[in-house]
């Protein structure tokens, strides 16, 4: 629900700053910054407190805080104005606790449907209405975990000289020296850089450039959802057929593909109707990716390394977001949002190339564990992963 959650605020807080306070293409983008500079500095710290400590108490201290955040932003509406200064504070403080909660997991239906169902959200209840929905939802969330009476084992005790720093480093050494989790991990790394860049400028383009409404926003933004939806449904029936390498750049290719008709379509009814197939297209094949190529590293990873595995993939996809973010907004205030979509769309096929002259080419089984013929890395432990 929370990851969702998030979603919804991201489109917020964009229609807020664009057509509330009128922001430039370069605020704009930083506040996309803003929001994606947590994953670089905090995800190798949130995978070793998932291996060191109880989940359930760091999740519902970060849904609380959450909560508080995000109730600002309604707060300051209703007594005042919203200034783009708690915009990026609030950005960077939810994705931040959001960043925690999560534990260095990935979420990639959650992550999509809630920007698809923020779009929604934000049409129907208004950008600061939604934001406060979003705000009740952790709050809920914080309420179910502390519902649940089922003790959560304590993790398996560390070495008295065992650091943090000791502990990610074993986290980093693992992901960057088995050879297909590392194309796995750097070709997710380059679509997450790609696509960071395309959403710090996706909500301005449409809205000031294409002349949306933030209507059409949100009924096109839940095509999307409904994208996501099928390829959740649809991945593993993909890899018990294809296999997993097959499936995994099939989904790549289809991914600037489906971003092309975004910087060839002009205003109007027509235009909004293809970026929606394309947008749903799109949503389902990164939804299938993202399961698979997570299933594909939670298999060949050993268990007492899950949560820094898990946080080391997340910090090396998230942690150029920033960077990304800051970048489109140069790049589209020196030539124009949609020659600057453009470059990124031409990135995006850089992903392919990565995975394609991996060892993930290689595998056509029908099922993930083949790839677990492959051993971990000396030192790596157990070869047993969760389920």
């Amino acid at each position: 629900m929370t990851v969702a959650g998030f979603g919804i605020t991201t489109i917020g807080i964009s229609v807020i700053a664009v057509v509330d306070l009128h922001a430039s293409t370069m605020h704009v983008a930083l506040i996309a910054v803003a929001g994606k500079l947590p994953a670089l500095l905090l995800s190798l710290h949130a995978g070793v407190l998932a291996d060191r400590y109880r989940k359930r108490p760091i999740i519902i201290t970060c849904d609380v805080l959450c909560a508080l955040t995000l109730s600002s932003i309604p707060l300051a509406q209703s007594v005042g104005q919203v200034t783009l200064g708690q915009l990026y504070a609030v950005a960077f403080l939810v994705s931040a606790f959001e960043g925690n909660a999560k534990l260095g997991a990935t979420n990639s239906l959650a992550d999509l449907a809630g920007n698809n169902l923020g779009g929604l959200l934000v049409t129907v209840l208004g950008a600061a209405r939604a934001i406060a929905l979003d705000a009740l939802s952790y709050l809920v969330c914080a309420v179910c975990l502390l519902t649940i009476r089922h003790r959560e084992p304590e993790p398996a005790p560390r070495p008295a000289s065992s650091s943090q720093w000791t502990e990610i480093r074993e986290g980093l050494d693992y992901t960057l020296q088995t050879p297909v989790v590392r194309s796995i991990v750097l070709s997710n790394a380059t679509t997450s850089f790609a696509l960071a860049a395309s959403s710090a400028l996706w909500s301005l383009y449409l809205l000031r450039e294409l002349s949306w409404s933030p209507t059409a926003l949100g009924i096109v933004m839940g095509t999307g959802g409904v994208g996501g939806l099928l390829g959740a449904l649809l991945w593993r029936r993909g890899e018990r057929r294809w296999g997993a390498g097959p499936v995994m750049l099939t989904a790549l290719a289809v991914n600037p593909l489906a971003q092309i008709p975004l910087v060839l379509v002009g205003p109007g009814t027509a235009g909004q109707a293809v970026i929606g197939a394309c947008l749903l297209i799109q949503t389902g094949a990164a939804v299938a990716h993202g399961g698979l190529q997570r299933s594909v590293r939670q298999e060949l990873c050993p268990a007492h390394l899950q949560g820094r595995a898990q946080a080391t993939g997340a910090w090396l996809a998230s942690g150029l977001r920033p960077v990304a973010a800051f970048l489109a907004g140069v790049l589209g205030t020196l030539v124009g949002l949609r020659s600057a979509l453009g470059v990124i769309t031409f990135l995006l096929c850089a992903p392919l190339v990565i995975l394609w002259r991996s060892p993930v080419r290689g595998p056509h089984s029908s099922t993930v564990p083949a790839f677990d013929a492959e051993p971990a890395p000396a030192g790596s432990g157990s070869s047993s992963s969760t389920p």
